[in-house]
């Protein structure tokens, strides 16, 4: 009964509020023919009421903060030693690689963090402390393994929370966010305040969270702000129909408010501070004397207002659902990972596996049923005998004639399946390509088959007629990092590869005096000099970076986190080896960085919004003039988001607002603002001037469309040229890294490839200088 092996976390915070191990070993183990768990492939990671495991993965239910957990491998069952703990279970597990990695939900397999050995079965003993950690925010979760090569069905040895849920009342869905949004304020401000609060109470409280001033007066719904220009017609056009689709809706919700006051007795709710008395009347807050509010128990709300049947029938099956289905998910467990079908236990047998009622057995079986996930024979003088699934229907089928004899509009001949496929493209620089490099479009064809070879004939047709691209120019100017981490410089028209860095995720490479700067997140930057030598800079480990004083320091904020504790730094380090500068700022107090000009940062505070600072490196950090929210390397101009558009503002403190989509941003010489729209592809100006019109560069692109389009972001190679990389796996007819386009005359060339096909090369970025 001795620990093999054992790994620890302290500072765990778990993603959608579930604790997630995952095997990183693949989806399969060879010759692996396994029955159980059954319905192994179905794709889902059910929880139940507390853990659940399966093929490869282990989720568990927690909440909010930073957890203690720790997994164990026993080369035997361990000691029963569960005292203490508020919620165990006992479930088996298979291992498809032996390996172990506890990880995020949307994160993947990471590295092995627990090695089990092998592959195969496994049994694992799920145990959770709630709030037993030092800041008593987190749980304490200790998960033991050990081999066992009969698995047996789930089993639950503690239970602190009860198996049924609480309800759904339906209220949520009913009166929409911002109602409800004020109900879940004024429950803090109760548990802040330690009891009853009054409207004072909520907007002390709300001043204190980040609301503004007045912001209990303000509307209820706020109006969307009338869309600026993007400089494109249509997408004008578009934004103003989602625009006015948005007000349609608040007018909606408003109107069904207005019906829901008129029914509850309440007057019409205009701002936020007149919701309280609806919330009141519905049950959802309760009021304490004359002024004073706490949190209630609503009924449903189809028992309160009068709901059209259909919306009866959905309130109710979500409250079932919300009562029963974590349960249900605990029966299926067991049926999952049981040997022989069907199961058949007493009611009380299999109450006591759950840790249930039995009263509450038969209600979530009788839910698990409805909703398919199992079916049950028996009664209460006889065992239960459960099968996975619906029931097998006795009724037979209705014969359906052969669908090759009842003709659809499915079913057209495959001759006219695909349309024919126009020229090259006509490309005019007052708008968009008129065509594409290939197949732009085609009909969709009929019947599943003849789509499928339509889409291989599509295929070949934009690599067999695919016309020349722009003509092949210089490589980028500053150099290119390949996928393999190879660091790539032309000179002379030659290529040189200074150096092949380390295997990692490298997110940007900037060009400094002293080499090129490759930084990554979480990991130390790399300096590539031109002789190729390579120095690590521990300092620098996220890729927000600013270049100083023409590229000799970098500027850098980084976050150290530990559990609920973050701690704010920003350095100036010196890449000829010299010091590294620390600013003087209390570091509990988050900032960001916005950039840097000759010899000065700016930064945001992030607390006050409003507030943008500057710091010269060997001075105290002070207040800048100006809030912005981008500075130009170049002038030191910056920009700054309005509700009026975007507001530029030179070092003099001279403003010009133009009024543009608020995801433009500072082209380098602080004298034009752009943007990259991605579908079709183009690069649109805005002078920064009053009232002047936005010029458009169309990008070329050749008819396969990609979800993120052909392009990633672009990088400014001077302030008359940008160079777009083509998006991973992005493969053009003849090789090319992307593309360089003049912004002074519209003129596109190709950039020569530079590493594997359909891997495009991170470009470096040049250094601009005053």
């Amino acid at each position: 009964m001795a620990v093999v092996r054992a790994f620890e976390r302290d500072d765990y915070s778990p993603e959608y509020g579930l604790v997630v191990l995952r095997d990183p070993g693949g989806f399969g183990v060879p010759g692996d023919a396994a029955e159980l768990p059954r319905e192994r492939d179905r794709g889902d990671e059910p929880t139940g009421t507390f853990a659940g495991a399966g093929a490869g993965w282990i989720t568990c239910q927690a909440g909010d903060g930073y957890h203690v957990v720790r997994l164990e491998l026993h080369d035997s069952p361990p000691p029963d030693d569960h005292v203490g703990f508020d919620d165990v279970l006992e479930t088996p597990y298979r291992a498809r690689s032996g390996g172990l990695s506890l990880t995020m939900l949307t994160g993947g397999a990471g590295q092995t963090d627990l090695d089990l050995g092998d592959a195969g079965p496994y049994r694992v003993r799920v145990a959770c402390r709630r709030g037993d950690t030092e800041d008593g925010f987190g749980d304490r979760w200790l998960l033991r393994f050990w081999p066992d090569p009969a698995p047996a069905p789930p089993v639950w040895l503690a239970r602190a929370r009860p198996a049924v849920g609480p309800g759904y009342d339906g209220w949520q869905l009913e009166l929409q966010y911002a109602p409800m949004e004020l109900a879940g304020i004024v429950n803090a401000a109760v548990r802040e305040h330690g009891g009853p609060v009054t409207v004072e109470h909520v907007d002390e409280w709300c001043g204190a969270h980040q609301r503004p001033p007045g912001w209990l007066d303000a509307p209820l719904w706020q109006p969307p702000r009338e869309p600026l220009t993007t400089g494109h017609a249509d997408l004008d056009k578009r934004n103003a129909a989602q625009h006015a689709e948005v007000v349609s809706r608040l007018a909606g919700q408003q109107r069904r408010l207005d019906e829901i006051a008129a029914e509850l007795g309440v007057p019409p709710v205009h701002r936020r501070r007149d919701v309280l008395p609806l919330l009141a009347a519905a049950g959802i807050l309760v009021r304490e004397g004359p002024d004073g509010y706490r949190a209630g128990r609503p009924a449903r709300v189809d028992t309160v207002l009068s709901l059209p049947p259909d919306r009866v029938r959905a309130v109710r099956l979500q409250d079932d659902r919300a009562r029963y289905g974590r349960l249900a998910e605990d029966l299926e467990a067991v049926l999952r990972w049981f040997p022989r079908a069907p199961l058949e236990a007493t009611a009380a047998k299999l109450a006591g596996r759950l840790l249930v009622s039995e009263a509450e057995l038969r209600d979530g079986l009788a839910f698990a049923e409805r909703t398919g996930l199992l079916h049950v024979d028996g009664d209460e003088d006889q065992p239960l005998r459960l099968w996975l699934g619906r029931r097998a229907s006795t009724t037979p089928a209705a014969h359906t004639a052969p669908a090759a004899t009842r003709p659809t509009a499915r079913t057209a001949p495959a001759a006219s399946a695909v349309a024919p496929t126009p020229a090259g493209p006509a490309r005019s620089r007052g708008g968009p390509p008129t065509g594409s490099f290939g197949l732009s479009a085609a009909a969709r064809p009929t019947g599943e088959t003849t789509h499928r070879r339509a889409r291989f004939a599509t295929f070949l047709r934009h690599n067999r007629e695919e016309p020349p691209g722009p003509p092949f120019g210089a490589p980028p100017r500053a150099g290119v990092v390949e996928t393999n981490g190879t660091v790539v410089e032309w000179r002379d028209g030659g290529r040189v590869e200074l150096a092949r860095l380390p295997a990692a995720h490298w997110s940007r490479a900037l060009q400094t005096r002293h080499g090129v700067l490759v930084v990554g997140l979480g990991h130390p930057a790399r300096l590539v000099s031109a002789a190729g030598e390579v120095t690590e800079i521990d300092e620098v480990r996220m890729p927000g970076v600013a270049l100083l004083d023409g590229g000799r320091r970098v500027a850098v904020v980084d976050a150290e986190h530990h559990r609920r504790v973050i701690r704010y730094r920003l350095r100036v380090v010196d890449l000829a080896g010299g010091p590294v500068e620390i600013m003087p700022w209390p570091d509990d107090r988050m900032i960001h960085l916005l950039g840097a000009y000759r010899g000065q940062v700016f930064f945001g505070d992030q607390p006050d919004r409003r507030v943008t600072m500057r710091w010269t490196p060997g001075s105290a950090p002070e207040r800048h003039p100006y809030t912005v929210d981008q500075v130009d390397p170049l002038t030191g101009t910056g920009s700054v988001r309005t509700a009026e558009g975007v507001a530029v503002v030179k070092q003099d403190g001279t403003t010009v607002t133009v009024r543009v989509d608020l995801a433009a941003r500072l082209a380098p010489g602080g004298d034009r603002l752009w943007t990259v729209r991605r579908q079709p592809p183009a690069l649109t100006l805005f002078p920064v001037e009053p009232g002047a019109q936005p010029q458009v560069w169309w990008l070329p692109e050749d008819g396969r469309r990609m979800p993120h389009g052909t392009y990633q972001e672009p990088i400014w190679e001077d302030t008359g040229h940008v160079l777009f990389g083509y998006q991973l796996w992005h493969s053009p007819r003849d090789p090319a890294g992307g593309v360089r386009l003049s912004v002074r005359d519209g003129g596109v060339e190709r950039l020569p490839a530079s590493g594997p096909p359909g891997q495009p090369a991170m470009f470096v970025e040049p250094l601009l200088t005053p």
